[in-house]
């Protein structure tokens, strides 16, 4: 057992981590982001869910629907077929993410990945993961690809494998400074296919977060027009709509 480990461990010991959630000092937990209570106090979503969004919808209001869409989706035309989110981006949740894509906390992706991965069933059998890229120098910047790790461990559960098809192909401003309405007009025609695609092929894109849904459905689209007939999204979290 080394020296920096166990300086490290009477640290801890002495002076525990504060939860971000409860406000509580802990000894076990996620990291030192979550105690052990907060961060398995998450839950995903029931269902039913939308189809397009991914969020919870009222238990029993949707029996006799063909098509379960949340108020905001409604009967809108949208490229992706389905859309499974884990739970609400809110609390421990979106604390943890936080601290994996914006704090350097890369390892989180394994915790993360694991419970995306309990969704992965219910898109029935699909072919492939594909992450939804980012900017090289953005990946590079940061030292490492969210989407594409939690993809990876996605994979490593479920074996579907992963094929990047997608890349972006333009830099765009980034989405959370934007409108709803300008983060769908600042991604067209942002991605472009990497690699001939088979045009039987089910497809599932894998991104952290669903807001709006520009990017997957700019993404969508672009691996539709290849001939791709069917493509979902595997998102971690959605974000909760302002004004509910």
């Amino acid at each position: 057992m080394g020296a920096k480990f166990l300086v490290s461990a009477w640290i801890r010991t002495l002076f525990p981590p504060i939860c971000r959630s409860c406000g509580d000092s802990f000894r076990e937990g996620l990291s030192n982001i979550l105690c052990a209570s907060c961060f398995e106090a998450i839950r995903p979503y029931n269902l039913p869910t939308c189809s397009h969004c991914g969020e919870g919808l009222p238990e029993r209001a949707f029996e006799e629907a063909s098509i379960t869409r949340c108020r905001d989706c409604g009967e809108g035309e949208y490229t992706i077929d389905q859309t499974l989110a884990f739970g609400p981006y809110e609390g421990p949740l979106r604390l943890a993410h936080h601290a994996f894509k914006f704090e350097g906390m890369e390892h989180l992706a394994d915790v993360l990945g694991a419970k995306m991965a309990e969704l992965a069933s219910g898109f029935g059998p699909v072919d492939a993961l594909v992450p939804v890229p980012v900017r090289p120098e953005r990946e590079r910047e940061r030292g490492y690809h969210p989407t594409r790790l939690l993809a990876q461990e996605v994979s490593r559960r479920t074996g579907v494998p992963i094929r990047e098809l997608i890349c972006k192909a333009k830099p765009t401003p980034a989405q959370v400074s934007l409108t709803e309405t300008e983060r769908l007009k600042n991604l067209q025609g942002a991605f472009e296919v990497t690699e001939k695609l088979n045009p039987s092929s089910r497809l599932v894109l894998v991104d952290d977060v669903f807001t709006t849904g520009g990017t997957l459905e700019e993404c969508a689209a672009t691996l539709k027009s290849c001939g791709i007939p069917w493509v979902g999204a595997l998102v971690l979290g959605r974000t909760p709509r302002v004004g509910r």
